[in-house]
Protein backbone atom coordinates (compact mmCIF):
# COMPACT_ATOMS: atom_id res chain seq x y z
CA UNK A 1 0.00 0.00 0.00
CA UNK A 2 1.43 3.43 -0.91
CA UNK A 3 2.50 5.31 2.21
CA UNK A 4 0.38 8.34 1.40
CA UNK A 5 -2.79 6.24 1.12
CA UNK A 6 -2.04 4.69 4.51
CA UNK A 7 -1.47 8.11 6.08
CA UNK A 8 -4.75 9.43 4.68
CA UNK A 9 -6.56 6.46 6.24
CA UNK A 10 -4.88 7.19 9.58
CA UNK A 11 -5.96 10.84 9.44
CA UNK A 12 -9.57 9.80 8.81
CA UNK A 13 -9.50 7.75 12.02
CA UNK A 14 -7.82 10.55 13.97
CA UNK A 15 -10.64 12.96 13.06
CA UNK A 16 -12.65 11.36 15.85
CA UNK A 17 -10.37 12.92 18.45
CA UNK A 18 -9.61 16.60 19.18
CA UNK A 19 -6.50 16.74 16.98
CA UNK A 20 -4.21 14.21 15.37
CA UNK A 21 -1.28 13.97 13.02
CA UNK A 22 0.81 11.32 11.31
CA UNK A 23 4.45 11.67 10.30
CA UNK A 24 6.38 9.30 8.05
CA UNK A 25 10.16 9.45 8.11
CA UNK A 26 12.65 7.76 5.82
CA UNK A 27 16.36 8.27 6.18
CA UNK A 28 19.64 7.00 4.81
CA UNK A 29 23.21 7.92 5.63
CA UNK A 30 26.78 6.77 5.14
CA UNK A 31 30.19 7.55 6.66
CA UNK A 32 33.72 6.97 5.38
CA UNK A 33 36.44 7.65 7.95
CA UNK A 34 40.08 6.88 8.64
CA UNK A 35 42.54 7.37 11.46
CA UNK A 36 45.86 5.79 12.35
CA UNK A 37 44.35 2.62 13.73
CA UNK A 38 41.46 1.88 11.37
CA UNK A 39 39.42 2.59 8.30
CA UNK A 40 35.68 2.43 8.56
CA UNK A 41 32.86 2.44 6.03
CA UNK A 42 29.35 2.33 7.43
CA UNK A 43 25.81 3.06 6.38
CA UNK A 44 22.42 3.02 8.00
CA UNK A 45 18.80 3.46 7.00
CA UNK A 46 15.49 3.63 8.78
CA UNK A 47 11.86 4.36 8.17
CA UNK A 48 8.84 4.53 10.39
CA UNK A 49 5.62 6.25 11.31
CA UNK A 50 4.73 8.41 14.31
CA UNK A 51 1.03 8.90 15.07
CA UNK A 52 -0.07 11.47 17.63
CA UNK A 53 -3.47 12.35 19.06
CA UNK A 54 -4.47 15.12 21.45
CA UNK A 55 -7.42 14.84 23.80
CA UNK A 56 -8.16 16.14 27.30
CA UNK A 57 -5.01 18.29 27.02
CA UNK A 58 -2.78 15.23 26.75
CA UNK A 59 -0.64 13.85 23.92
CA UNK A 60 -0.87 10.18 22.99
CA UNK A 61 1.73 8.52 20.76
CA UNK A 62 2.01 5.47 18.55
CA UNK A 63 5.24 4.54 16.79
CA UNK A 64 5.84 1.87 14.14
CA UNK A 65 9.11 0.78 12.56
CA UNK A 66 7.29 -1.67 10.28
CA UNK A 67 4.81 -0.32 7.75
CA UNK A 68 2.06 -2.87 8.25
CA UNK A 69 -1.32 -1.41 7.23
CA UNK A 70 -3.52 -3.75 9.25
CA UNK A 71 -1.59 -3.29 12.48
CA UNK A 72 -1.23 0.48 12.15
CA UNK A 73 -4.91 1.11 11.40
CA UNK A 74 -6.04 -1.28 14.12
CA UNK A 75 -3.87 0.31 16.80
CA UNK A 76 -4.91 3.80 15.73
CA UNK A 77 -8.59 2.88 16.05
CA UNK A 78 -7.99 1.43 19.51
CA UNK A 79 -6.22 4.59 20.64
CA UNK A 80 -8.91 6.95 19.35
CA UNK A 81 -11.68 4.88 20.91
CA UNK A 82 -9.81 4.95 24.22
CA UNK A 83 -9.08 8.69 24.41
CA UNK A 84 -12.15 10.08 22.62
CA UNK A 85 -12.64 13.72 21.70
CA UNK A 86 -12.45 15.60 24.96
CA UNK A 87 -12.27 19.37 25.34
CA UNK A 88 -8.69 20.55 24.86
CA UNK A 89 -6.58 23.65 24.36
CA UNK A 90 -4.12 23.37 21.48
CA UNK A 91 -2.99 25.81 18.83
CA UNK A 92 -4.71 25.00 15.54
CA UNK A 93 -3.97 26.54 12.14
CA UNK A 94 -5.36 26.62 8.64
CA UNK A 95 -4.25 23.70 6.46
CA UNK A 96 -1.44 24.15 3.97
CA UNK A 97 0.39 22.05 1.42
CA UNK A 98 4.06 21.74 0.50
CA UNK A 99 6.31 19.40 -1.45
CA UNK A 100 9.97 20.49 -1.36
CA UNK A 101 13.22 18.68 -2.08
CA UNK A 102 16.53 20.47 -1.70
CA UNK A 103 18.46 20.10 -4.92
CA UNK A 104 22.16 19.25 -4.82
CA UNK A 105 24.93 20.41 -7.14
CA UNK A 106 26.77 17.12 -6.62
CA UNK A 107 24.79 14.23 -5.12
CA UNK A 108 27.03 12.22 -2.75
CA UNK A 109 25.26 9.10 -3.96
CA UNK A 110 26.80 9.69 -7.37
CA UNK A 111 30.29 9.52 -5.84
CA UNK A 112 31.51 5.97 -5.37
CA UNK A 113 32.65 4.63 -2.02
CA UNK A 114 36.03 3.98 -3.65
CA UNK A 115 36.45 7.66 -4.55
CA UNK A 116 35.38 8.84 -1.11
CA UNK A 117 37.81 6.43 0.51
CA UNK A 118 40.55 7.56 -1.87
CA UNK A 119 39.97 11.19 -0.86
CA UNK A 120 40.05 10.31 2.82
CA UNK A 121 43.25 8.29 2.45
CA UNK A 122 45.03 11.03 0.51
CA UNK A 123 44.18 13.66 3.12
CA UNK A 124 45.29 11.34 5.91
CA UNK A 125 48.56 10.61 4.15
CA UNK A 126 49.26 14.30 3.53
CA UNK A 127 48.63 15.21 7.17
CA UNK A 128 50.79 12.41 8.53
CA UNK A 129 53.81 13.68 6.54
CA UNK A 130 54.16 16.49 9.03
CA UNK A 131 56.57 16.24 11.94
CA UNK A 132 55.03 16.09 15.39
CA UNK A 133 51.65 14.88 14.06
CA UNK A 134 51.10 11.51 15.69
CA UNK A 135 47.53 10.86 14.59
CA UNK A 136 44.71 12.33 12.61
CA UNK A 137 41.16 11.51 11.68
CA UNK A 138 39.41 12.25 8.40
CA UNK A 139 35.74 11.64 7.76
CA UNK A 140 33.18 12.23 5.02
CA UNK A 141 29.50 11.69 5.78
CA UNK A 142 26.18 12.40 4.15
CA UNK A 143 22.50 11.61 4.62
CA UNK A 144 19.10 12.13 3.06
CA UNK A 145 16.01 12.50 5.22
CA UNK A 146 12.45 12.49 3.91
CA UNK A 147 9.44 13.55 5.99
CA UNK A 148 5.77 13.36 5.00
CA UNK A 149 3.28 15.00 7.39
CA UNK A 150 -0.52 14.98 7.43
CA UNK A 151 -2.96 16.06 10.12
CA UNK A 152 -6.64 16.46 10.91
CA UNK A 153 -6.48 20.14 9.94
CA UNK A 154 -5.95 19.04 6.35
CA UNK A 155 -2.26 19.85 5.95
CA UNK A 156 -0.28 17.70 3.52
CA UNK A 157 3.48 18.33 3.65
CA UNK A 158 6.65 16.75 2.36
CA UNK A 159 10.29 17.76 2.68
CA UNK A 160 13.51 16.04 1.63
CA UNK A 161 16.60 17.40 3.36
CA UNK A 162 20.22 16.45 2.64
CA UNK A 163 23.17 16.68 5.00
CA UNK A 164 26.89 16.69 4.32
CA UNK A 165 29.70 16.47 6.84
CA UNK A 166 33.46 16.64 6.55
CA UNK A 167 35.87 16.63 9.47
CA UNK A 168 39.63 16.69 10.02
CA UNK A 169 41.15 16.21 13.46
CA UNK A 170 44.89 16.23 14.13
CA UNK A 171 46.96 15.36 17.18
CA UNK A 172 50.46 16.75 17.70
CA UNK A 173 52.98 15.57 20.30
CA UNK A 174 56.23 16.89 21.67
CA UNK A 175 57.71 14.99 24.58
CA UNK A 176 54.78 14.35 26.90
CA UNK A 177 52.80 17.33 25.60
CA UNK A 178 49.85 16.49 23.37
CA UNK A 179 47.67 19.06 21.58
CA UNK A 180 45.11 18.95 18.80
CA UNK A 181 43.04 20.97 16.37
CA UNK A 182 40.13 20.37 14.00
CA UNK A 183 38.21 21.59 10.99
CA UNK A 184 34.57 20.68 10.39
CA UNK A 185 31.79 21.25 7.88
CA UNK A 186 28.25 20.28 8.90
CA UNK A 187 25.67 21.78 6.57
CA UNK A 188 22.81 20.93 4.27
CA UNK A 189 24.11 20.29 0.80
CA UNK A 190 25.98 17.78 -1.29
CA UNK A 191 29.48 16.72 -2.27
CA UNK A 192 30.13 20.18 -3.67
CA UNK A 193 30.85 21.29 -0.09
CA UNK A 194 33.92 19.03 -0.23
CA UNK A 195 34.84 19.48 -3.89
CA UNK A 196 34.97 23.27 -3.62
CA UNK A 197 37.26 23.23 -0.56
CA UNK A 198 40.92 24.24 -0.65
CA UNK A 199 41.99 21.03 1.07
CA UNK A 200 45.68 21.94 1.31
CA UNK A 201 44.80 25.22 3.01
CA UNK A 202 42.65 23.41 5.59
CA UNK A 203 45.36 20.79 6.18
CA UNK A 204 48.01 23.45 6.74
CA UNK A 205 45.69 25.34 9.07
CA UNK A 206 44.91 22.48 11.44
CA UNK A 207 48.46 21.05 11.36
CA UNK A 208 50.11 24.39 12.09
CA UNK A 209 47.59 25.23 14.80
CA UNK A 210 48.12 21.90 16.57
CA UNK A 211 51.90 22.23 16.37
CA UNK A 212 51.83 25.80 17.64
CA UNK A 213 49.66 24.73 20.57
CA UNK A 214 52.55 22.51 21.74
CA UNK A 215 54.33 25.64 22.95
CA UNK A 216 51.22 27.39 24.27
CA UNK A 217 51.21 28.80 27.79
CA UNK A 218 48.77 28.27 30.64
CA UNK A 219 46.61 31.28 31.40
CA UNK A 220 46.08 32.39 34.96
CA UNK A 221 42.40 32.68 35.72
CA UNK A 222 40.79 36.03 36.39
CA UNK A 223 38.73 38.83 34.87
CA UNK A 224 39.82 39.96 31.42
CA UNK A 225 38.46 41.75 28.40
CA UNK A 226 37.93 39.08 25.75
CA UNK A 227 37.08 38.84 22.08
CA UNK A 228 35.28 35.65 21.06
CA UNK A 229 35.04 34.18 17.56
CA UNK A 230 31.74 33.16 15.87
CA UNK A 231 32.05 29.59 17.12
CA UNK A 232 32.19 30.68 20.75
CA UNK A 233 29.49 33.30 20.15
CA UNK A 234 27.18 30.62 18.77
CA UNK A 235 27.66 28.20 21.64
CA UNK A 236 26.86 30.94 24.15
CA UNK A 237 23.73 31.87 22.17
CA UNK A 238 22.62 28.24 21.99
CA UNK A 239 23.72 26.54 25.20
CA UNK A 240 23.86 29.33 27.74
CA UNK A 241 20.95 31.39 26.47
CA UNK A 242 18.78 29.50 24.00
CA UNK A 243 17.80 26.55 26.18
CA UNK A 244 16.25 28.96 28.66
CA UNK A 245 13.90 30.21 25.94
CA UNK A 246 12.37 26.82 25.12
CA UNK A 247 8.79 27.35 26.24
CA UNK A 248 8.31 23.87 27.70
CA UNK A 249 11.07 24.76 30.18
CA UNK A 250 9.36 28.08 30.90
CA UNK A 251 6.00 26.41 31.61
CA UNK A 252 7.68 23.96 34.00
CA UNK A 253 9.26 26.92 35.82
CA UNK A 254 12.70 25.66 34.84
CA UNK A 255 13.95 28.77 33.06
CA UNK A 256 15.77 31.74 34.53
CA UNK A 257 14.24 33.81 31.73
CA UNK A 258 10.61 32.92 32.48
CA UNK A 259 9.51 36.29 33.87
CA UNK A 260 11.70 38.58 31.77
CA UNK A 261 9.79 38.87 28.50
CA UNK A 262 9.57 42.48 27.36
CA UNK A 263 12.44 43.56 29.59
CA UNK A 264 15.92 44.70 28.67
CA UNK A 265 18.13 41.91 29.97
CA UNK A 266 21.44 42.18 28.09
CA UNK A 267 23.49 44.66 26.07
CA UNK A 268 21.52 46.66 23.51
CA UNK A 269 24.19 45.65 20.99
CA UNK A 270 23.03 42.02 21.17
CA UNK A 271 20.12 40.61 19.13
CA UNK A 272 19.51 36.85 19.09
CA UNK A 273 17.56 34.76 16.56
CA UNK A 274 16.41 31.20 16.14
CA UNK A 275 15.83 30.79 12.43
CA UNK A 276 14.73 27.44 11.03
CA UNK A 277 14.48 29.06 7.58
CA UNK A 278 18.21 29.89 7.40
CA UNK A 279 19.04 28.11 4.15
CA UNK A 280 21.93 25.67 3.76
CA UNK A 281 22.48 25.34 7.50
CA UNK A 282 22.27 22.16 9.54
CA UNK A 283 19.12 23.20 11.38
CA UNK A 284 17.17 24.29 8.29
CA UNK A 285 13.72 22.81 7.70
CA UNK A 286 10.67 23.77 5.68
CA UNK A 287 8.35 22.72 8.51
CA UNK A 288 8.74 21.27 11.97
CA UNK A 289 7.41 17.96 13.29
CA UNK A 290 4.02 19.53 14.05
CA UNK A 291 3.51 20.89 10.54
CA UNK A 292 4.35 24.49 11.44
CA UNK A 293 6.20 26.46 8.76
CA UNK A 294 9.73 27.39 9.76
CA UNK A 295 10.65 31.04 10.04
CA UNK A 296 12.94 33.54 11.72
CA UNK A 297 12.05 34.05 15.39
CA UNK A 298 13.61 37.12 16.98
CA UNK A 299 14.30 36.05 20.54
CA UNK A 300 16.11 39.18 21.67
CA UNK A 301 16.19 42.56 19.91
CA UNK A 302 18.69 45.17 21.07
CA UNK A 303 18.91 43.53 24.47
CA UNK A 304 15.15 43.19 25.03
CA UNK A 305 13.64 39.70 25.40
CA UNK A 306 10.97 39.45 22.70
CA UNK A 307 9.90 35.83 22.38
CA UNK A 308 10.14 32.27 23.56
CA UNK A 309 10.32 29.25 21.26
CA UNK A 310 7.03 27.36 21.08
CA UNK A 311 5.34 24.17 19.98
CA UNK A 312 1.57 23.94 19.55
CA UNK A 313 0.89 23.09 23.19
CA UNK A 314 3.04 25.77 24.80
CA UNK A 315 1.74 28.37 22.33
CA UNK A 316 -1.84 27.68 23.41
CA UNK A 317 -0.88 27.69 27.09
CA UNK A 318 0.98 31.01 26.84
CA UNK A 319 -1.37 32.70 24.33
CA UNK A 320 1.32 32.84 21.66
CA UNK A 321 1.96 31.36 18.21
CA UNK A 322 4.08 28.28 17.43
CA UNK A 323 7.53 29.24 16.18
CA UNK A 324 8.40 26.12 14.15
CA UNK A 325 10.52 24.67 16.96
CA UNK A 326 8.79 21.33 17.58
CA UNK A 327 11.19 18.51 16.73
CA UNK A 328 11.81 14.88 17.58
CA UNK A 329 14.97 12.84 17.13
CA UNK A 330 13.00 10.38 15.01
CA UNK A 331 9.59 8.78 14.61
CA UNK A 332 10.05 6.74 17.81
CA UNK A 333 10.67 9.74 20.08
CA UNK A 334 8.58 12.46 21.68
CA UNK A 335 8.32 15.88 20.08
CA UNK A 336 9.87 18.64 22.18
CA UNK A 337 10.51 22.35 21.80
CA UNK A 338 13.96 22.46 20.18
CA UNK A 339 16.27 25.02 18.63
CA UNK A 340 17.08 25.15 14.90
CA UNK A 341 19.73 27.70 13.81
CA UNK A 342 20.48 29.95 16.76
CA UNK A 343 22.73 32.95 16.32
CA UNK A 344 23.58 36.50 17.31
CA UNK A 345 23.10 39.25 14.71
CA UNK A 346 26.18 40.85 13.24
CA UNK A 347 27.08 44.39 14.24
CA UNK A 348 29.17 47.27 12.91
CA UNK A 349 32.75 46.56 13.93
CA UNK A 350 35.38 45.35 11.49
CA UNK A 351 37.07 42.40 13.18
CA UNK A 352 40.60 43.76 12.74
CA UNK A 353 39.43 47.07 14.13
CA UNK A 354 37.87 45.30 17.09
CA UNK A 355 41.19 43.63 17.93
CA UNK A 356 43.13 46.89 17.49
CA UNK A 357 40.71 48.68 19.80
CA UNK A 358 41.34 46.15 22.59
CA UNK A 359 44.34 47.28 24.60
CA UNK A 360 44.70 44.24 26.82
CA UNK A 361 42.90 40.92 26.92
CA UNK A 362 42.49 37.61 25.12
CA UNK A 363 41.05 36.38 21.85
CA UNK A 364 39.19 33.08 22.43
CA UNK A 365 39.03 30.77 19.43
CA UNK A 366 36.89 27.68 18.74
CA UNK A 367 34.61 26.00 21.21
CA UNK A 368 35.13 22.49 22.57
CA UNK A 369 32.01 22.25 24.70
CA UNK A 370 29.29 24.27 26.38
CA UNK A 371 26.92 23.56 29.27
CA UNK A 372 23.22 24.28 29.31
CA UNK A 373 21.72 25.58 32.55
CA UNK A 374 18.21 26.86 31.81
CA UNK A 375 17.26 26.82 35.50
CA UNK A 376 20.05 28.92 37.00
CA UNK A 377 21.41 30.75 33.96
CA UNK A 378 25.03 29.90 34.63
CA UNK A 379 27.58 30.16 31.84
CA UNK A 380 30.22 27.53 31.22
CA UNK A 381 32.00 27.28 27.87
CA UNK A 382 35.34 25.61 27.15
CA UNK A 383 37.38 27.08 24.30
CA UNK A 384 40.14 25.48 22.23
CA UNK A 385 42.71 28.24 22.66
CA UNK A 386 43.29 31.79 23.84
CA UNK A 387 45.56 34.32 22.11
CA UNK A 388 46.85 37.28 24.07
CA UNK A 389 45.86 40.76 22.91
CA UNK A 390 48.38 43.45 23.86
CA UNK A 391 48.12 47.03 22.65
CA UNK A 392 45.73 45.98 19.94
CA UNK A 393 47.90 43.20 18.52
CA UNK A 394 47.68 39.42 18.77
CA UNK A 395 50.55 37.77 20.65
CA UNK A 396 51.29 34.62 22.61
CA UNK A 397 49.11 31.53 22.43
CA UNK A 398 47.58 29.93 25.54
CA UNK A 399 45.82 26.66 26.16
CA UNK A 400 42.05 26.70 25.95
CA UNK A 401 40.19 28.28 28.83
CA UNK A 402 36.78 28.10 30.41
CA UNK A 403 34.37 31.03 30.43
CA UNK A 404 32.22 31.12 33.56
CA UNK A 405 29.77 33.40 35.31
CA UNK A 406 26.14 34.40 34.85
CA UNK A 407 24.90 34.45 31.26
CA UNK A 408 22.94 37.70 31.52
CA UNK A 409 25.81 39.52 33.19
CA UNK A 410 28.22 38.24 30.56
CA UNK A 411 26.02 39.33 27.64
CA UNK A 412 25.35 42.66 29.34
CA UNK A 413 29.08 43.35 29.16
CA UNK A 414 29.23 43.04 25.36
CA UNK A 415 30.45 46.42 24.09
CA UNK A 416 31.38 45.61 20.47
CA UNK A 417 29.89 43.26 17.87
CA UNK A 418 31.66 42.39 14.61
CA UNK A 419 30.27 42.78 11.11
CA UNK A 420 31.28 39.23 10.17
CA UNK A 421 29.02 36.19 10.44
CA UNK A 422 29.56 32.44 10.49
CA UNK A 423 27.48 29.44 11.53
CA UNK A 424 28.58 25.89 12.42
CA UNK A 425 26.38 22.82 12.33
CA UNK A 426 26.19 20.26 15.12
CA UNK A 427 23.69 18.21 17.12
CA UNK A 428 21.79 19.12 20.27
CA UNK A 429 20.33 16.92 22.99
CA UNK A 430 17.41 17.67 25.27
CA UNK A 431 19.33 17.04 28.44
CA UNK A 432 21.48 14.09 27.44
CA UNK A 433 19.15 12.46 24.92
CA UNK A 434 16.96 13.11 21.88
CA UNK A 435 19.52 14.57 19.51
CA UNK A 436 18.41 16.79 16.62
CA UNK A 437 20.39 18.73 13.99
CA UNK A 438 21.08 22.36 14.84
CA UNK A 439 23.48 25.18 13.98
CA UNK A 440 24.80 28.07 16.03
CA UNK A 441 26.97 31.06 15.32
CA UNK A 442 27.16 34.79 14.81
CA UNK A 443 29.92 37.41 14.66
CA UNK A 444 32.98 38.19 16.74
CA UNK A 445 32.11 39.98 19.99
CA UNK A 446 34.03 41.80 22.70
CA UNK A 447 33.07 41.31 26.33
CA UNK A 448 34.50 43.38 29.14
CA UNK A 449 35.57 41.89 32.49
CA UNK A 450 34.74 38.29 31.62
CA UNK A 451 35.71 35.54 34.04
CA UNK A 452 38.03 33.05 32.30
CA UNK A 453 40.64 30.54 33.36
Amino acid sequence: MPIRDLMEDVVEILKDTYYGDVRFEKGYGSVVRKNKSEENISSASSNGICIRAFSDNKWYYLGFDRIDKKTILSETKKLVKKIGNKKSNLYLQKPWKLNKTIKLKIDPEDISIEEKLKNVREIFKEIMKNKQIVNCGVGISHSRNETIFMNTEGSDLKQVLPFFGFVITVTAKQGKRVEDDYFVIAKQGGYELFSFLDINEKINMVVNNARKMLTSKVLKGGKYDIVVDPDVTGVIAHESFGHGLEADQVIRNRSYLANLKGKKIISELVSIHDNGALENERGFLFFDDEGIKSHDTVLVKNGVLKSFMHDRESAAFMNAKPTGNAKAQDFSRKVYVRMTNTYIEKGDWDVDELIRDTKKGFYLVKCLTGMEDPLQGNLQVITHKAIEIKNGELGDWYKGVGITGKTLEFLSNVDAVGNDFDVRGSGCGKGHEDYVPVSSGGPHMRIRNAIIG
